[in-house]
């Protein structure tokens, strides 16, 4: 998210950005209902996503006013963006696995999951906003015939 961050500071974009989180978030719920995931109960999941990720290019945002940088961003379109979507897919992938086996996200696994995410700017509301929306997820209804 840094990198996305930065990459929208040189090149004068706005963090938000309602039209892509509509897109976002309607692609990735169609994708995780294509392989047995509940496409409301995900919606959560993935709106609790991006907000963590505005969150983190704003903090990291707010930290370059007074500590520039040099690094260079990698490009927001080509290599970002298909990275995010490949990574969003393996998420989904895994949750599906593990509902479907039996395996469903319980509230005693918040401070594993919460320690589990060091990601700089990444604040512990952010990581409770995520857990909550986790166990919230469930499979598709199974369709009696």
């Amino acid at each position: 998210m840094q990198d996305v961050a930065l990459y929208k500071a040189n090149n004068h974009l706005a963090i938000e950005d309602i039209a892509r989180e509509n897109i976002v978030i309607t692609a990735s719920s169609n994708s995780a209902a294509k392989i047995g995931l509940d496409k409301e109960s995900v919606k959560a999941f993935f709106i609790a996503q991006i907000s963590a990720a505005k969150a983190i290019q704003y903090r990291y945002r707010a930290d370059l006013l007074s500590n520039k940088t040099s690094h260079k961003p990698r490009d927001l379109n080509t290599i970002i963006r298909p990275q995010l979507i490949e990574l969003g897919s393996k998420i989904n992938t895994q949750i599906a696995y593990c509902l479907k086996h039996g395996q469903p996200f319980t509230a005693d696994q918040e401070t594993g999951f919460i320690n589990a995410l060091n990601v700089d700017y990444l604040s512990n509301s952010d990581k409770k906003k995520l857990f909550n929306a986790l166990i919230d997820i469930r499979l598709q209804p199974i369709k009696s015939h």
